[in-house]
């Protein structure tokens, strides 16, 4: 299944992503609808030894599938 397939599938995606990954120990990420058509992800997957992946995205769902209009991501090692 495509995960961006509707907003509330990706939603659901990010928020069981340690269900599916065992080697995600934590997660902050958020999914936050910012209008009819407009989401914003943003948050960090903790990792084993210190490795954070920050996320920042914006989600376009006016049209299906959603699409990921603009991204970010950081690899931190600590």
């Amino acid at each position: 299944m495509n995960p961006l397939r509707t907003a509330e599938d990706y939603e659901l995606f990010l928020y069981t992503l340690s269900d599916h990954f065992s080697s995600i120990r934590n997660s902050t990420l958020t999914f936050v609808r910012k209008g009819i058509s407009l989401a914003r992800v943003s948050g960090e997957l903790y990792f084993s030894h210190g490795i954070r992946l920050v996320v920042r995205e914006r989600i376009i769902y006016n049209r299906l599938p959603s699409v990921i209009d603009w991204y970010g991501y950081e690899v931190v090692a600590e």
